[in-house]
């Protein structure tokens, strides 16, 4: 059985050779790993995800080799080492260079002397990141490619854009929202604490339970359906659509199906929901969810959701829109890295292309949520504003319920918001409710 160690240096390996996508590429690596173990895997592969541009140019000081001319499994057996020595207080030098040696002898035979000498270098030497608030020191110091650090501080400023990267580099909580279909937010808490886990109230959904330690899915009170992980900023989505129970909804970007599963809740499983995804593969997670959470009124389709005919008009639609993802790339660090991060222009149209086709499928009267897991506003405020101006018959909708709490409330009563990552609040998120106006 692989160490820890061998298990991110594999999982880092698969994304710097084969560009695979960190969070699948983990859940492939760590199938059947137990819990300790796999927890650990994730701290080092997600931490060297998080600081790899930080760590490269720790490791260019001391390197006589240029990075790009280091063998795949080098470099990332030198990051996974220099993350320990600088990120890891709790790892003893000692440890974190022999260990990284044991891995160069089993990886790296020939160049397990460098990687040594490398190591040794650096746990005798302070971090020392460039100072200053120029684009190339920033780059460094929060470890966002120099394209990314260049578009925030253009779009935000450099006092805001510091912020957004600094925020970037914690360490996400894990939320959850209670099933208010099987549960009660109160008998949740009663159970998860008979079941050993602490949780806190989420600051911004009333339906939201904030985890001090991960491991959700072995819980009694998981299996049974009583929760499911999900952000608490996302959850704002089908809070502010609000469906009734016995409508008739569409959700066209469904997958994994974690607001599809809500708006189901919401509607106390009364009713009708048609979840669309472009790849039939990802809906089988919607079904997965729905039937662990007690749901059965949701109906899937593979479809492309700027083109598919509905049948019939619904009377609430929620398009939680792909996006570049930039509010989330505390949970997924690797997004940062994407070369074609910053080239909005196809992302913008494909949003355009849904909304305007979904919007002929809402009845007269009828409510429409648009969101995204980004803090772009080419893709938020800008991609409303010119679909209002497009369409004279919808009108953005203030947005009341009861389950948005504390500074969510605020945000969202115009009907159109911004969410930034914070340590309190949850992750990146836009959100905007749309009403088609009654004919007449």
């Amino acid at each position: 059985m692989a160490t820890p160690r061998e298990l991110a240096l594999k999982i880092l390996y698969d994304i710097e050779k084969n560009g695979a996508y960190l969070n699948i590429s983990f859940k492939n690596h760590t199938e059947g790993v137990n819990e300790r173990d796999a927890a650990f895997a994730k701290e080092l592969t997600y931490g060297v995800m998080q600081h790899k541009l930080t760590l490269d140019y720790v490791i260019a000081r001391f390197s006589s080799v240029k990075l790009k001319k280091l063998a795949p499994f080098v470099l990332c057996i030198l990051r996974l080492g220099m993350y320990q020595l600088y990120y890891m207080d709790k790892i003893p030098e000692s440890a974190a260079v022999n260990e990284s040696v044991k891995l160069a002898g089993r990886y790296a035979g020939k160049s397990r002397g460098f990687i040594n000498a490398i190591l040794r270098k650096a746990a005798k030497e302070p971090l020392n990141l460039p100072t200053g608030q120029g684009t190339e020191a920033l780059s460094v110091r929060y470890s966002h490619p120099v394209s990314l650090a260049c578009w925030l501080l253009s779009t935000f400023g450099a006092e805001r854009a510091e912020e957004i990267m600094a925020e970037n580099q914690t360490a996400p909580s894990l939320c959850v929202r209670v099933n208010t279909y099987r549960t009660t937010k109160e008998d949740l808490i009663k159970c998860l604490c008979d079941e050993g886990v602490s949780v806190s109230e989420g600051a911004l959904s009333d339906c939201s339970l904030l985890f001090e330690s991960g491991g959700v899915q072995k819980l009694a009170s998981y299996k049974e359906g009583l929760f499911t992980v999900q952000d608490q900023s996302a959850q704002l989505a089908a809070l502010a659509l609000a469906p009734k129970p016995g409508e008739v909804c569409y959700d066209v970007c469904a997958a994994p199906g974690g607001k599809t599963t809500h708006l189901a809740e919401l509607m106390d499983n009364q009713g009708e929901i048609l979840a669309l995804d472009l790849y039939e593969k990802r809906l089988l997670s919607v079904m997965e969810s729905a039937n662990r959470l007690g749901l059965n009124i949701i109906k899937t389709q593979p479809a492309d959701a700027s083109q598919y005919a509905f049948s019939n008009q619904a009377d609430k639609i929620l398009i939680d829109a792909p996006c570049s993802g930039l509010g989330v790339i505390r949970r997924r660090p690797d997004i940062k890295y994407k070369p074609e991060l910053t080239d909005f222009a196809e992302l913008v149209m494909i949003q355009k292309n849904i909304l305007s086709h979904c919007a002929d499928f809402l009845k007269p009267g009828g409510e429409m949520v648009y969101s995204t897991c980004t803090i772009n506003p080419d893709e938020n405020e800008h991609q409303v504003l010119t679909f209002l101006k497009n369409q004279a018959d919808f009108e953005l909708m203030p947005i009341e319920s009861p389950h948005i709490i504390g500074k969510a409330k605020e945000i969202l009563q115009t009907g159109m918001g911004t969410f930034y990552p914070t340590k309190d609040g949850g992750d990146g998120f836009f959100i905007a409710k749309l009403r088609r106006r009654n004919h007449g």
